[in-house]
C-alpha cells in the first residue's frame, strides 16, 4: 500500500469512528454496564490472592505487593481492550444489513475498526477514571519503573490488536450460524481461563505452562500485566515476538474466514 492508500485508510477509519462515536453514545448505558461488569472478575481475584499472601507470604516468589500491581494491570488490560464485535457485526450479519457494507467501495473492516475505537472511546470516559481511582485506592508499594509501565502500553496496544481480531474472527461465523454469541463466550472464558486472569501463568508449571505461555490468551492479557511486575512466564522480547506472530496469524485466518463467509453470504442471497 501506497502512500495515499494509507492516508485513504486512515481518513476512512477516521470517519467512521466519528460517525459511530456520535451512535455509541445514544446507548452508552449499555456500554458502562459492560465496564463494570468486568470489574468483577480481576477484583474478585484480587482479593483472593490477597488473602493467600498475607502476612508476607509469598506465592511462586510473589508477595502481596506483586499480585496486587499485577491484578490492578489486569483490571487495565481488560478494559483498554475491550471489544464487542459480536454484539454490532454479528447482529448486521444476521439482520442483512451487512450488505449495505459490502456495497461501499472499501473493505468492510473498515466499519468495524471505526466501530471499535468509537466503543472504546465511550468506555475509556468511565473506565479511565475507574483505573485511576483503583490505583489511588489500594496504592501499590512498589509502584512500576518507567521501562515497565513503557512496555506496558506497547503490549497494551498489541493485546487490543490482538482480542480486537480473535473476537473478529468468532464473530465473522455468524456467516454459518446463529450461535457466534455462544462461540464468543466460550472465546472470553479462554482468555480468563489460560490467558492469565484465573491465575498468573508461570505458577503453572512443566510443559503444559510452556504451552499457554505461548498461546494468543496470554499475549491479550496475562503478558501485558505482568510486564508491570517484571514477567517471569517468558522474556520481555520473546513475549512481544509472539504477540506480533499471533497478530500475523489471526490477521490471515479473519482473511481467509472472511472471503469464504463472503461466498456463503452471496450465494444464499444475502
Amino acid at each position: 500500500m501506497n502512500k495515499t492508500g494509507v492516508l485513504n485508510s486512515f481518513r476512512l477509519i477516521k470517519g467512521y469512528t466519528a460517525w459511530k462515536t456520535m451512535d455509541v453514545f445514544s446507548w452508552r448505558t449499555f456500554i458502562y454496564l459492560l465496564v463494570f461488569s468486568h470489574l468483577i472478575t480481576p477484583l474478585v481475584s484480587l482479593l483472593v490472592w490477597q488473602a493467600v499472601t498475607s502476612q508476607e507470604q509469598s506465592v511462586g516468589g510473589w508477595g502481596s505487593s506483586q499480585f496486587l500491581v499485577y491484578y490492578l494491570a489486569i483490571v487495565m488490560v481488560r478494559q483498554l481492550t475491550v471489544s464487542y464485535e459480536h454484539h454490532m457485526l454479528g447482529m448486521n450479519i444476521y439482520s442483512g444489513e451487512v450488505t449495505n457494507l459490502l456495497l461501499k467501495p472499501h473493505h468492510l473492516l473498515y466499519a468495524v475498526i471505526g466501530e471499535n475505537l468509537a466503543v472504546k472511546i465511550v468506555s475509556y470516559t468511565v473506565s479511565i477514571p475507574l483505573i485511576i481511582g483503583l490505583w489511588i485506592w489500594f496504592t501499590p508499594e512498589n509502584p512500576p519503573s518507567i521501562l515497565n509501565i513503557a512496555l506496558f502500553i506497547l503490549t497494551v496496544i498489541n493485546a487490543c490488536i490482538l482480542r480486537f481480531l480473535w473476537l473478529y474472527l468468532l464473530t465473522l461465523t455468524a456467516f454459518w450460524t446463529e450461535k457466534t454469541q455462544s462461540l464468543v463466550n466460550t472465546g472470553e472464558v479462554a482468555i480468563f481461563l489460560i490467558g492469565g486472569e484465573a491465575a498468573p501463568l508461570f505458577l503453572i508449571k512443566g510443559g503444559f505452562g510452556d504451552l499457554l505461555n505461548h498461546l494468543p490468551f496470554y499475549g491479550m492479557l496475562g503478558f501485558p500485566a505482568e510486564t508491570l511486575t517484571g514477567t517471569k512466564g517468558i522474556a520481555v522480547s520473546t513475549g512481544i515476538a509472539l504477540q506480533y506472530g499471533w497478530i500475523f496469524i489471526l490477521l490471515l485466518l479473519c482473511s481467509f474466514v472472511y472471503k469464504k463467509g463472503i461466498k456463503r453470504y452471496s450465494a444464499l442471497g444475502g
